[in-house]
């Protein structure tokens, strides 16, 4: 006896279009995701950027009063205004009280 063979025409083809699509679908859905992902990190990193701007700014700006609080000049001032210390040679004249 003779063995005749059925043959599946399309089976095979349409599980491996229909599992292209399943993939397809996840990888969309996954992408998606990422993306929305890169933008909320992309506007966190915005925001650290503008913070890190302004911590520099701050830092110049307390280095700058720390070189003044220690310069030569300041330290004068403050002897002469909360100390009353004058140069020896110096004379000081005070006005008098009416």
């Amino acid at each position: 006896m003779k063995r005749t063979r059925k043959r599946r025409t399309g089976t095979g083809l349409g599980f491996v279009v229909f599992t292209v699509f399943v993939l397809f679908g996840i990888i969309t859905y996954n992408k998606i995701g990422l993306d929305a992902k890169c933008r909320e990190l992309s506007a966190q990193k915005a925001d650290c950027e503008k913070e890190l701007a302004e911590l520099t700014e701050e830092w110049e700006n307390m280095d700058a009063y720390r070189e003044y609080v220690y310069s030569d000049e300041n330290i004068e001032s403050i002897a002469r205004e909360k100390l009353n210390l004058v140069y020896p040679d110096e004379i000081v004249f005070e006005a008098e009280d009416e």
